[in-house]
């Protein structure tokens, strides 16, 4: 009977695994973008320099939102999951971020405009 038992606990099954468990939720999304979108906005508001940097974190928030929904075994689960307001979740954090950058950059030149009125 044991033999049996562990026999059949061998063998392969097709497990149905939730995929939302294992990505970040909506809130977090968008507190992780919020974060970085206000830390940027400061870091650029004193130094154009921080583009450098700040740019490719921004392409980096957009690869991610692309990937994760490109991906052929995970894409399509999240949709079902979490339905396709998951999807404005991902791209509107990355675009939060984006704001950030350009608030940022605006902000550093309305600061070295009134530096140069004087």
């Amino acid at each position: 009977m044991r033999k049996i038992a562990i026999i059949i606990l061998l063998l392969p099954y097709k497990i149905f695994a939730e995929v939302s468990d294992k990505m970040a939720s909506q809130s977090e999304l968008w507190l992780f973008a919020l974060i970085f979108s206000i830390s940027l906005g400061f870091l650029l508001r004193w130094s154009k320099w921080i583009n450098i940097v700040a740019l490719p974190f921004t392409i980096l928030f957009y690869y991610y939102a692309y990937d994760t929904i490109a991906q052929p075994d995970i894409g399509p689960a999240i949709i079902q999951e979490q339905g396709k307001i998951y999807i404005f979740a991902l791209y509107g954090s990355a675009s939060l971020v984006f704001l950030g950058v350009c608030i940022g950059n605006i902000l550093n030149l309305f600061k070295n405009n009134c530096r140069d009125q004087r």
